[in-house]
């Protein structure tokens, strides 16, 4: 190698130590809006319980992807 050499291979940028959070939190938001549009449409039908269950569980599936998405390396 000679003193004019910068063909080094240098090491990846560090990731930010909060993505482990982030990506929780938007899990946590994605079945919390989730819920909420199950709740609020199943108060308008008259069948909350089971449009609740049908909100979180889509919500959380949402949130999934949305962690996927985001956060493919994690």
């Amino acid at each position: 190698m000679t003193p004019g050499d910068f063909s080094d291979p240098t090491t990846p940028p560090e990731k930010p130590t909060a993505r482990g959070l982030v990506a929780g939190t938007l899990l946590l938001s994605g079945v919390l809006l989730g819920g909420l549009i199950g709740g609020v449409i199943g108060a308008l039908v008259g069948a909350l319980g089971p449009l609740l269950a049908v909100g979180l569980f889509f919500g959380f599936a949402a949130g999934t992807v949305a962690v996927i998405v985001r956060f493919r390396d994690l």
